[in-house]
């Protein structure tokens, strides 16, 4: 059974008043709990942080509510909260993860309906409407919402202005395009003396299986394609566009076009990588820029050293980019379901939760109007991603996502590290798909 992305996004009536988005007294509004509140997140530093300094202990002296917050490594946190949620132990009450794999949590029934009262309102359609309108679409199975966004990021990118003016670019002109980047990105790369790329001139990120698809995955939408067509029944690139698509991510390895480079990209930490110059340019979230100046304090974007701008596009091409939704889901399992959608509220509702957030880490919660909030304002290098917003593609949603990542990344392998051409790689892959999909 596929959950498809016809299923998953519903059409929303018009749009009523949101109300107020200052919540109630936590503990006046739900009774203390005795019980500890389990929360397992990914370990981005800059989360665990606000999440232990801040989120934790003023949830507990406003709620009385103690929670247990545990971090893993990004690729090992869904496999040890899918572990946990289907192995028959207790688990984490609540998660947050990627949204990429939202459909099969939903259709393993491991996640709870998110309790709408816990956010100070009537009804689910008024919790809705207080959002941006359509960003909780995709995280609605038959009419129930079932997650609340952590992030809602679209991918742009990042580009080194010191490295431009080295290569003799101008610092404020970066590529609108992709053969822009490839040009640009050839006097950008460096060798040594052995020819061993020691300077990408662009990074694909390849951290976790799901990465793929946010980065160079990016790619298809803006042909026209997906990894899946718009049912979920098959693939949807095994036809020109997509040939043109991987075409592009084979010539930045390989060839006279080369401009990336396995060790240095896909990198390994895009923030080491960025910051450090292993990188000039990069394709990511608005996440990115706070790891960068926290570990690097000499790399900021006020004083040029970086700079942001829109993701690159196809000439000719449908303008889009991938959305990267984080978000919050609570355990079907849990005997604390409340007090979890409860922290929730806590850490995203308040105004100044949200502040912090966007202050601290650069997480957007796109309540309704949340681009006139003060700290959202404030951020010199917002404008892209709300632009890049704008035209942002999800990502294929199937309860196969799994299988489906796994795929992907070996064909991403299999042209990257082993210079197998699209030729060969896209009818293997296509072929791997449709079965996928059809069992």
């Amino acid at each position: 059974m596929i959950i498809t992305r016809r299923s998953l996004m519903k059409t929303l009536g018009a749009s009523t008043a949101a109300m107020a988005l200052a919540a109630p007294s936590i503990r006046s509004a739900f009774a203390q709990s005795a019980g500890k509140l389990v929360y397992w997140g990914h370990n981005y530093d800059t989360r665990v942080k606000i999440v232990n300094q801040t989120m934790v202990p003023g949830f507990a002296k406003d709620a009385g509510i103690e929670v247990q917050h545990e971090n893993f490594e990004t690729n090992q946190n869904e496999l040890k909260i899918l572990t946990a949620w289907t192995g028959g132990g207790s688990g984490p009450d609540l998660v947050s993860v990627g949204a990429n794999n939202f459909a099969n949590y939903v259709y393993r029934k491991l996640v709870a309906p998110v309790d709408y009262t816990a956010f100070g309102f009537n009804s689910q359609q008024e919790l809705i409407d207080a959002f941006e309108p359509g960003v909780l679409d995709g995280f609605i199975v038959d009419g129930t919402l079932y997650a609340m966004p952590m992030d809602l990021a679209s991918i742009s990118m990042f580009y080194r202005k010191d490295l431009f003016k080295e290569a003799g670019l101008d610092p404020e002109k970066p590529p609108k395009t992709w053969d822009e980047v490839t040009e640009m990105g050839k006097q950008l790369i460096k060798r040594d003396g052995n020819g061993t790329v020691t300077r990408a001139g662009w990074g694909w990120m390849a951290r976790s299986a799901s990465s793929h698809f946010y980065y160079w995955g990016a790619m298809l939408p803006q042909k026209g394609v997906d990894f899946l067509n718009a049912d979920g029944t098959e693939n949807g690139f095994n036809n020109d566009a997509g040939m043109e698509a991987f075409q592009y991510l084979y010539d930045t390895f390989h060839g006279d076009n080369q401009i990336s480079a396995l060790g240095l990209a896909p990198t390994i930490n895009p923030v080491d990588d960025f910051a450090s110059g292993r990188v000039a340019m990069l394709n990511a979230g608005l996440w990115l820029a706070p790891g960068v100046e926290q570990k690097y304090p000499d790399v900021t974007f006020k004083d040029g050293v970086y700079g942001v701008a829109r993701l690159p596009q196809f000439k000719g091409g449908t303008p889009a980019t991938r959305l990267n939704p984080w978000v919050f889901m609570v355990s079907a399992g849990s005997k604390m379901q409340k007090e979890a959608w409860q922290f929730v509220a806590y850490m995203t509702k308040r105004q100044e939760s949200r502040d912090i957030w966007f202050k601290e880490a650069n997480y957007v919660l796109p309540w309704k109007g949340f681009r006139n909030d003060a700290a959202v304002k404030a951020l010199p290098y917002a404008t892209p991603f709300f632009e890049d917003l704008a035209i942002g593609r999800p990502l294929p949603n199937t309860h196969r996502f799994a299988e489906l990542a796994s795929a992907v990344a070996q064909a991403y392998d299999r042209i990257s590290a082993n210079a197998d051409t699209p030729d060969v790689v896209v009818p293997d892959l296509a072929d791997e798909v449709d079965n996928l999909v059809a069992e």
